[in-house]
């Protein structure tokens, strides 16, 4: 079973992004080299732009508070979904995280690889911090920036200027304190809250003056020209079966989607 982040192991999780981190600075830079040649600067946006250009990205509203997403590989095809019923702040980091497994993890297997929004996992380290470091900047100055002001305050202010999630934000500042300021009062105060996440974030951000849009879903429904694609290649090439196979695939997603299949949290299932 998958270990989740906890306040517990935050120090295992540092430990592994320092072995890990001259690996994905490297496919960060070669990122920017090879997939944003037009200089698209939104981080949060990017990310989608990327998985719809080269990926026709699915996104679905389903009913899992966990559940952030999926990345189907059947045949030909690899397939990232998002689930669009999760705050926009997990989408983003999902999108990123599903960048990397589709551009830089070459263990992925055929099959469904599903992606938890808010439960970080350990096994999940490489995906999680590409995706951390693609949406986060200078999150220890900014912090320190923001004077006079409760902790939790200052973590949704750093959720809104950097668009990622509560954890993600308190794993780099963590990271940051202990590693390059050796900031104990700071350490502490992650600590105490790491696993308290605020239970109404938008209540939060409206108090805040922030922009709520960003802890609602968007609930958008988009099958991203996918199925027009599969049926103008089975057209192309009748005699392929896989082609047919694809589309009684993404024909399930759809119906997944009516609720023919979500009889509750059935979204991390296996679709066949």
């Amino acid at each position: 079973m998958s270990q989740y982040i906890t306040s517990q192991n935050l120090n295992e999780v540092i430990e592994a992004n320092k072995k890990i981190r001259n690996e994905i600075e490297n496919f960060k830079s070669d990122f920017f080299i090879n997939y944003n040649k037009i200089g698209i600067t939104g981080f949060d946006k990017l990310a989608f732009e990327v998985l719809k250009k080269n990926y026709n990205l699915i996104q679905l509203p389903i009913d899992d508070e966990y559940w952030g997403g999926a990345i189907f590989i059947r045949n030909n095809f690899k397939i990232p979904v998002i689930n669009s019923a999760q705050p926009r702040v997990y989408q983003f980091f999902v999108a990123w995280h599903e960048i990397f497994h589709l551009l830089y993890d070459n263990s992925i297997a055929e099959g469904q690889h599903n992606i938890k929004a808010e439960k970080m996992e350990l096994n999940e380290r490489k995906a999680d911090y590409f995706a951390a470091r693609m949406l986060l900047g200078d999150v220890y100055g900014y912090y320190y920036s923001l004077e006079n002001d409760e902790f939790i305050n200052k973590i949704a202010r750093c959720m809104d200027v950097f668009k990622a999630p509560y954890k993600a934000v308190l794993i780099q500042l963590y990271e940051d304190a202990v590693d390059v300021f050796n900031d104990i009062g700071l350490k502490r105060l992650i600590i105490e809250n790491f696993d308290k996440k605020p239970e109404n974030l938008v209540e939060l951000f409206e108090n805040l003056e922030l922009d709520t849009d960003l802890v609602k879903p968007s609930n958008i429904i988009s099958f991203g020209g996918l199925d027009k694609k599969i049926e103008l290649l089975s057209k192309k090439e009748p005699d392929v079966d896989y082609h047919r196979d694809n589309l009684k695939f993404l024909n399930k997603l759809k119906d997944l989607m009516k609720g023919e299949l979500n009889n509750g949290n059935n979204s991390g299932r296996e679709i066949h």
